[in-house]
């Protein structure tokens, strides 16, 4: 019988592994370092939350994140859309008429602490259920390989499991690994937030809730959030410090400025910051393999064990789907925690595993392609990727951006665009004399290293 489990971590997946274990029966003792949320989502901004820097970057969740809120904790996805977060329809491209047998599918963006904020609401009024702010969980205790607890700040918790939800630099998941594979990013982030003035009208994004920029030698974006706020993101080669003066906050608004299709949000009147420019650097894509001797009652969910690049908004989903799966591992297994271990390391290599090498793929292309910009050195043009193609060629034919919306919110395989029919269909739209839009107009790799130059002198 399992009597009592452990959560390490009270980011997206430990909440929500949390909430619907403890809406199981279970009773939960959810461990984390950092301190509480403000009362008031008003104060979110000055939430403290030095375990998880992420927090203080961009987010996108995107449909399978949504599907799962919405099908496994509806009354939090309720309260997310009355405390300001707008979702956005994605079931059919901008100005079309969705076909009546069409897939339902919708994201949103938002502050990573609004829905942090929203799950902490849940985790308070949630009975069997105990939060314990300002602890750090320094190592599982075993027995003749089982779980018997975790050592917090010098005293041990007894438990029956754990799950391991403290994220990618996990100080628990050593002791278990058989081998890992690293793939760096091949980026650094400099991000910071926005609000818009009180009535100035909310510009539009594009098709999803963000606005891109750059694509040759850097990436940029600009992330609607809950309550009128946004974020602006960008992205460089680690090595490359023309760019590198992102990090200063008047270099980074020099180079905001100079992205006009930013314009409307940024215009002098239309906004303010409410908070610093922030970085976040020395990323890697992480695949952890667990050792065969790993107790029966470790369960590590999210980040521990597969972490890819941020710029993608997948970890959120693969949080939140690794607390859905453990939830139903648990229903079905009961108290053979062996088997529920095992369903959830092969859940992670079935579903997980494929997405990671996918990241590891697109980070590797795109740094190649960053670098040949930044060095000067021509390039030969490279097509649009598959998944991009399909889904603008989705104002022309519906199916194909159902397809690609599919895959690109993570609710399809990676490789679900590799068919024939989709090629077909492909070749049927351009070979109407269709071309795609472009995505990014401006501005290129030359003209932001100049904006910073000039901002400089």
């Amino acid at each position: 019988m399992v009597s009592r489990i452990v959560v390490a971590g009270g980011g997206i997946a430990g909440l929500s592994a949390a909430l619907l274990l403890a809406r199981r029966g279970y009773s939960v003792d959810l461990v984390e370092r950092d301190g509480p949320p403000p009362k008031d989502l008003s104060d979110i901004q000055e939430w403290q939350r030095p375990g998880a820097p992420q927090v203080r970057h961009p987010h996108m969740f995107l449909g399978l994140f949504r599907h799962l809120l919405q099908t496994r904790l509806p009354d939090v996805h309720a309260d997310l859309l009355a405390h300001g977060v707008d979702e956005v329809d994605m079931t059919a491209p901008p100005g079309v008429e969705a076909p009546g047998d069409a897939t339902e599918l919708a994201s949103f963006g938002s502050r990573r602490a609004t829905v942090e904020w929203v799950l902490h609401r849940a985790v308070r009024k949630q009975a069997g259920l105990r939060l314990r702010h300002g602890l750090s969980v320094r190592e599982v205790v075993t027995d003749q390989g089982r779980v018997r607890g975790v050592r917090v700040d010098g005293a041990v918790l007894d438990a029956d499991a754990v799950v391991d939800a403290t994220g990618r630099r996990s100080p628990l998941v050593g002791a278990f690994t058989k081998e890992a594979e690293e793939s760096p990013c091949g980026n650094v982030y400099h991000s910071r937030f926005y609000h818009l003035l009180d009535g100035v009208p909310k510009p539009p994004t594009f098709l999803v809730p963000v606005v891109f920029a750059g694509g040759a030698g850097f990436g940029g974006g600009l992330y609607a959030h809950d309550n009128r706020t946004f974020a602006v993101v960008f992205a460089r080669l680690p090595e490359d410090e023309a760019l590198g003066r992102l990090r200063e906050t008047g270099a980074f608004e020099a180079a905001a400025n100079a992205v006009a299709q930013f314009g409307p949000w940024l215009r002098p009147g239309s906004a303010e910051p409410i908070g610093d420019v922030v970085p976040m650097a020395g990323l890697t894509n992480t695949w952890r393999e667990l050792s065969p001797d790993t107790p029966d009652g470790y369960l590590p969910l999210g980040d521990v064990l597969c972490t890819t690049d941020p710029i993608l908004g997948r970890g959120a989903s693969f949080a939140l789907a690794g607390a859905a799966e453990l939830s139903d591992l648990m229903d079905r297994h009961q108290a053979d925690l062996g088997a529920v271990s095992a369903g959830l390391r092969a859940y992670a290599e079935r579903e997980l595993r494929p997405w990671y090498e996918d990241g590891v793929h697109d980070d590797v292309e795109r740094t190649r392609s960053w670098r040949a910009t930044v060095d000067g050195r021509p390039e030969p043009p490279a097509g649009l990727p598959l998944a991009v193609l399909a889904a603008l060629a989705g104002q022309q034919d519906h199916r194909l951006w159902e397809l690609a919306q599919l895959r690109a919110n993570l609710m399809a395989s990676p490789d679900s665009l590799d068919t024939p029919e989709v090629r077909e269909r492909l070749d049927t739209v351009l070979a109407t004399g269709w071309e795609p839009p472009v995505l990014s107009p401006g501005p290129s790799y030359p003209e932001l290293r100049d904006a910073l130059t000039a901002h400089s002198g």
